[in-house]
């Protein structure tokens, strides 16, 4: 293989991505070597070229909004100490649709942040306002650097942490580095499309104006998670929510919609109609006929039409918005359920989500032939596992991650979508959300390699990772004694002792994770 020095760049078409041109030219440094940036729509979502000759322009080609970013960052990532390999390299995802999942509330990546949440779907903000930046700009960061597309923010917009101007500038700083910002909004539940605020668009404010169009909910409010347990929401005014049968509620939800189009630059909007009850007036009895009363299909068609029709609009540079449509949990093999789903648009992803113990339980069922049979042809994978509401916010799960990439692609599926609230901070986490990175975007990679690249150098070496791992796993089971925890406890303090940096504060973590568990059995 040859090599190109390059002392330095001078970079063409730096409009069409200014970070990524500021990147380049601060890893290379400024100087005579030409490279043009070349946007290509033609490309999918994060695909790229590089196209490095021995003499002459390099180019770098990409889709509009997040290929030049992956193509530089992959350009940096192969340049050695002898120069660029010269010759041509492109890349592309395996699936199209990679997206994490969060809440604001409970959302840490700045972990020196006061108020820190760990649980919840309909909390108070409890951090100062400038944490949300802090937090979010952080895991921008990450998704950017690992080729991840996007983040629902559940809460995105709240007075509590700026309102417009900090969701804007969080939309702007992501848009900048191809990480989509995702708002995720309720329909007649969860706060409507203003989460948590004296906004017209609250739907707390709605519903205080128009308290006829309110929905008449069960006694109790929440939901059961065979994983979690059963949930009780405690009453406040995040609880209320409107009837999907009063056409003025779909009124006021699409011109709020294009108020929330028309005032961020978001990459899309995660729609939910609400998972904790289901209205029960004689309007609405009358069209579900029987449906379980946790959700209902049939609000969800005669909503979505009109909203998805309101947001069909280009987004950040120029490519369409990406909106995720819930379908909620464990019910992705009842194709008799979904049918009121079927006349729902097209040219959305709908998500299904899925339980650790259902996961486990169903994934042989994945087939392409059942992908085939679902409603619509863009569907996505969401999961619990990994999270809270899998009692794993902190848990060992990159090979769990892994098999539902693998699984997904190979049925046809078009994306995955987990939770990362918790920080990569946590090694757990770290390598989960590293597992996932890799395989959604390639799910033909193999296991072994990333064991032997991603692995096995942030330990020590493989057997030091399979050691962590293995420690890491008491941290899960109820029935640890406290003697092995501080076996575990007092390994990880010898690899503390004996390593430095990165490498270090992994095996310290476990050593504080294994003391403090142990502490609690007493």
């Amino acid at each position: 293989m040859s090599y190109r020095q390059i002392p330095g760049v001078r970079v063409h078409g730096a409009e069409h991505a200014p970070f990524a041109a500021t990147l380049l030219a601060e890893s290379l440094g400024e100087g005579p070597e030409p490279v043009r940036f070349v946007p290509d729509p033609t490309l999918p979502e994060g695909g790229f070229r590089v196209e490095a000759p021995a003499t002459g322009e390099i180019r770098v080609v990409g889709d509009p909004f997040a290929g030049l970013v992956y193509a530089v960052r992959d350009l940096l990532a192969r340049a050695t100490p002898a120069g660029l390999p010269v010759g041509s390299h492109h890349n592309a995802p395996g699936l199209a649709l990679r997206t994490l999942w969060t809440w604001d509330h409970s959302t840490n990546w700045d972990l020196r942040q006061l108020g820190q949440q760990e649980i919840g779907a309909l909390n108070p903000y409890a951090k100062g306002a400038d944490a949300f930046g802090a937090d979010y700009r952080r895991l921008v960061d990450f998704c950017s650097a690992e080729r991840i597309g996007g983040i629902v923010v559940y809460g995105l917009l709240r007075d509590a942490h700026g309102g417009v101007e900090a969701a804007r500038d969080l939309c702007e700083y992501a848009n900048a580095r191809g990480v989509r910002i995702i708002a995720g909004v309720g329909i007649n539940a969860y706060g409507g499309i203003y989460f948590d605020g004296r906004h017209r668009y609250n739907l707390a404010t709605w519903l205080r104006r128009r308290p006829d169009l309110a929905a008449e909910l069960p006694k109790k409010v929440g939901f059961d998670i065979d994983e979690f347990g059963d949930l009780h929401f405690p009453a406040s005014e995040y609880m209320m929510a409107a009837c999907p049968s009063q056409p003025e509620n779909l009124a006021w939800h699409r011109d709020a919609v294009d108020w929330l189009l028309d005032t961020l630059p978001v990459g899309g909007i995660n729609f939910e109609t609400g998972d904790y009850g289901s209205c029960a007036c004689a309007r609405c009895a009358g069209r579900t006929g029987g449906e379980r009363t946790s959700w209902s299909y049939e609000a969800m068609r005669s909503v979505y039409p009109t909203l998805l029709d309101t947001a069909r609009r280009p987004g950040p540079a120029g490519v369409p918005l990406r909106h995720l449509v819930e379908v909620y949990w464990d019910n992705i093999f009842d194709l008799d359920a979904q049918r009121p789903l079927a006349d729902l648009p097209d040219d959305v992803a709908y998500q299904y989500c899925v339980n650790r113990g259902f996961w486990y339980d169903n994934r042989d069922r994945l087939t392409a032939e059942h992908v085939a049979a679902l409603p619509h042809r863009t569907n996505v994978l969401r999961t619990h596992a990994g999270s809270q509401w899998n009692r794993q916010r902190h848990s060992w799960v990159p090979e769990m991650y892994t098999d539902m990439a693998t699984r997904t692609a190979a049925a046809g599926m078009r994306g995955l979508t987990i939770f990362a609230e918790a920080s990569a901070y946590h090694p757990t986490n770290e390598i989960s959300y590293l597992a996932y990175a890799r395989f959604s975007w390639n799910p033909e990679s193999t296991w072994a390699e990333f064991w032997r690249d991603e692995v096995a150098p942030r330990f020590g070496g493989s057997a030091e990772a399979e050691a962590f791992r293995d420690g890491a796993a008491l941290l899960d089971d109820p029935a640890a004694e406290a003697e092995a925890l501080r076996k575990v406890g007092g390994d990880a303090l010898s690899m503390v002792a004996a390593t430095s940096g990165d490498v270090q504060r992994r095996w310290l973590w476990l050593a504080e994770r294994t003391a403090r568990h142990a502490h609690s059995i007493g």
